[in-house]
């Protein structure tokens, strides 16, 4: 039973299906590094731009699969789709492919957001793309931690079967109750090289920390909390103001308007986040009325406690507790410096791996660093390989856009069960 794995990358579907007992004949792999250590991981040396080959220069095969790319996609890459031509439309090759060697299955991986992406017509254009070569379309969204393993990453998994092709059971693995999900702390090992985390951000997570510990926190659910509305009172929308109005008011971290001699000096008083249409964009404004009340309830403690706040940065000034209700402590969670803000996460369960950023790595905080690309590839399933990026952001942008080989595994496991009684009747 052979398989062929395009757009390979570390090689998730390599892992999976061979762990299931298929034979890969067959690799593409664009980036000239990671065809390298493709070649050295699994013996195989990738063929390069996918646009590029001739279907008839393909062994035959009985399985595709294609982790294409998934950034047009993505929230972080804009879901500019089947719009973005370098790799939106290399589905176009997959079916091209398909169409000439007319494998059992075709598996692919995405994004979810591959769904619902141009109202929907891009899913459309797959469904009936592979409709038209002779392929039943099914899908579903899953994510490791619903196999047992701690990350929360939810992906689209799509399995195209050829008409001829009896389904003997589902393609998909078995999900488990939470109480089954393996603890993060089992997959983390702080004696593997990692990075430490650096002391500007150990000294900024200590100060939050002081915060927690100080103030009253009327809260529910998860909240964020935004330093640089402590003693402010502009308008929350002031584009209708005249300066002379506007004057009146106390910008981040509760300015002075009142010696502002332009529009421009009024701007440069405000959050970043109100500055765009003289309005505080929407998706903050909650939090900013919520920091306003707990400022308003701990005024003495916060005035001192603002000149502690590194204010270099305007997503350090952000706390977005993700974290459990009522236990209030960084250091028994996880955290994420994300564009948004530091984000504090359960520590159980490990945060999807990002492709498009090294600067969203998740931060062991009660051991001051960094997870480390060993332990992100054994949440990727990919920890038994002999090589990945030495470099850490190469090795997290790999593992980012890395296939689970676990759910890929379990997914083959299905498949190779309705192809060996697909090849028995045939044989017959």
């Amino acid at each position: 039973m052979k398989f062929i794995d395009l757009f390979a990358g570390l090689g998730g579907f390599h892992t999976g299906f061979s762990n299931s007992g298929f034979e890969c004949v067959f690799a593409c792999e664009i980036d000239s590094d990671l065809r390298a250590l493709y070649k050295s991981n699994y013996g195989i040396e990738p063929y390069g731009d996918v646009t590029k080959i001739a279907a008839k220069d393909i062994p035959n095969h009985d399985v595709l699969c294609a982790g294409f790319p998934c950034q047009p996609f993505s929230l972080a890459g804009k879901k500019k789709g089947a719009d973005c031509p370098s790799s939106g439309m290399l589905i176009d090759d997959i079916v091209r492919i398909a169409a000439h060697h007319k494998p059992k299955f075709v598996v692919m991986e995405n994004v979810p957001n591959i769904l619902t992406i141009a109202n929907g017509t891009f899913w459309e254009y797959i469904v009936s793309s592979f409709e038209s070569i002779g392929y039943v379309i099914e899908h579903k969204v899953i994510s490791p931690v619903e196999i047992g393993i701690p990350q929360n990453r939810k992906r689209i998994f799509v399995v195209a079967s050829r008409n001829s092709v009896v389904k003997t059971q589902s393609y998909w693995p078995t999900t488990i109750q939470d109480s089954e999900v393996a603890n993060l702390r089992d997959f983390l090992d702080s004696t593997l090289e990692h990075k430490p985390l650096e002391h500007k951000k150990k000294i900024l997570l200590a100060v939050w920390q002081n915060l927690l510990d100080n103030c009253t926190l009327p809260l529910k659910g998860a909240f964020s909390i935004v330093a640089p509305e402590f003693g402010a009172n502009y308008p929350l929308e002031f584009g209708s103001l005249t300066l002379e109005q506007m004057k009146q008011y106390r910008g981040a971290y509760g300015e002075s308007l009142a010696a502002c001699t332009s529009w421009t000096d009024v701007l440069k008083k405000m959050p970043s986040y109100a500055q765009k249409n003289k309005k505080v964009s929407d998706w903050i404004i909650s939090s900013v009325q919520q920091s306003r009340e707990i400022y308003s309830s701990n005024k003495d403690y916060l005035d001192m406690w603002i000149g502690q706040l590194e204010k270099n940065y305007n997503s350090w000034q952000i706390l977005e507790w993700r974290g459990k209700l009522g236990e209030y402590n960084i250091y028994s969670h996880l955290i994420q410096f994300r564009a948004s803000g530091i984000r504090v996460l359960k520590p159980e369960i490990a945060p999807s791996l990002i492709a498009m950023t090294p600067t969203q790595i998740p931060v062991i905080p009660s051991e001051n660093r960094y997870m480390s690309k060993a332990e992100a590839a054994k949440l990727q399933f990919l920890h038994t390989l002999p090589n990945i990026p030495d470099n850490t952001p190469r090795a997290f942008k790999a593992l980012g856009n890395a296939v689970n080989a676990k759910i890929v595994e379990l997914i083959a496991n299905n498949l190779r069960h309705s192809l060996a009684t697909y090849q028995a009747a045939n044989a017959t």
